[in-house]
């Protein structure tokens, strides 16, 4: 079906716990009424994120056969193919990519596939920064990328600093995105209307940072240092050994930790524990209850720097009940 007025694309990135989630979740409730189709992108072959996002009445697509920016593009183009032969029309679609994504190769499949971007624009490209770790990420090349490319710069966590640094940051962010609009949040608090809708894509600006970005030959390499991994178990953990072990983490491993997340089954609790943190920052809240089908099992995602495997695993297995 031929579509008169291209559907908006909202992509939202930026470094891993950063706040993406946290932000989707509030543009989904403000947009309630809209129709919305969710795409998000995992690094890893699990995926929790699609867990902590509020059910509303867009359809939420996961991506998990890698980074969105490497092997992903060909699904991506058939998953935005598939979207444009439903009946009812998209209000809106929105892209929420891996914390260890270069958007560039996201932005190019709505320039460069013709079909796609006859149907879809890009309204907005959204990068979330955190204000309180993003120092420590700038030697890489994903965040530096991620500010980059965006148009609308979210630092977030503002609370989480002083004045002085923030004024440290944003001579920074200027240097390396002039053009961007910048907003300052904590909790991803932001009025929606400020982000969606306006039209701040510019490809001239995008351009100018990557004059190559409409070659076809356009790929990056993943920082190799830089690893995830998933941890499933069926047998309940022991919340006593859980609380130790995370305590350990985050005070031995808490630098290199970028981030950590997942659903906990413990014997002591009925219902699950959802966690998350970013490294030193740590949060576990109790979750739902499991429902009558849904296996009781803990998954837990870890992404971060010279990471040790086995150490992590035996970790793991001693928090068993």
């Amino acid at each position: 079906m031929s579509q008169e007025i291209p559907i908006p694309v909202t992509i939202l990135t930026g470094f891993l716990g950063a706040g993406k989630t946290t932000l989707l979740n509030k543009l989904l409730h403000d947009m309630s009424d809209q129709k919305v189709a969710v795409i998000i992108n995992e690094f890893g072959d699990t995926s929790i994120d699609g867990q902590l996002v509020i059910p509303t009445r867009e359809e939420i697509i996961e991506i998990n056969s890698g980074c969105i920016c490497c092997n992903v593009r060909g699904d991506l183009i058939n998953i935005l193919d598939n979207l444009m032969k439903q009946e009812e029309r998209l209000d809106r679609v929105v892209i929420e990519t891996t914390g260890m994504a270069n958007p560039a190769p996201v932005i190019q499949t709505f320039l460069m596939d013709e079909q796609t971007a006859e149907a879809f624009e890009i309204d907005s490209v959204i990068t979330m920064v955190d204000a309180k770790h993003i120092g420590q990420h700038l030697q890489e090349e994903e965040p530096v990328q991620q500010i980059a490319f965006a148009d609308i710069l979210l630092i977030n966590k503002l609370d989480l600093i002083t004045e002085n640094e923030k004024n440290e940051l944003e001579k920074q962010l200027i240097q390396m995105n002039p053009n961007a609009k910048r907003f300052y949040t904590a909790y991803g608090n932001i009025d929606t209307k400020d982000l969606i809708g306006n039209r701040s894509f510019e490809l001239d600006h995008v351009l100018n940072i990557d004059p190559k970005l409409l070659e076809e030959t356009h790929h990056h390499h993943h920082n190799h240092q830089v690893t995830s991994f998933v941890f499933r178990e069926d047998r309940p953990l022991d919340l006593d050994k859980v609380n130790k072990w995370f305590a350990y983490l985050v005070r031995i491993k808490g630098e290199s930790l970028y981030r950590y997340k997942g659903v906990l089954f413990m014997k002591q609790l009925e219902k699950k524990v959802v966690f998350q943190g970013v490294h030193m920052l740590f949060a576990g809240t109790e979750g739902d209850a499991w429902a009558d089908d849904e296996k009781q099992q803990s998954e837990v995602v870890f992404i971060g720097k010279h990471l040790d495997h086995k150490e992590l695993e035996k970790g793991f297995q001693y928090c068993l009940a």
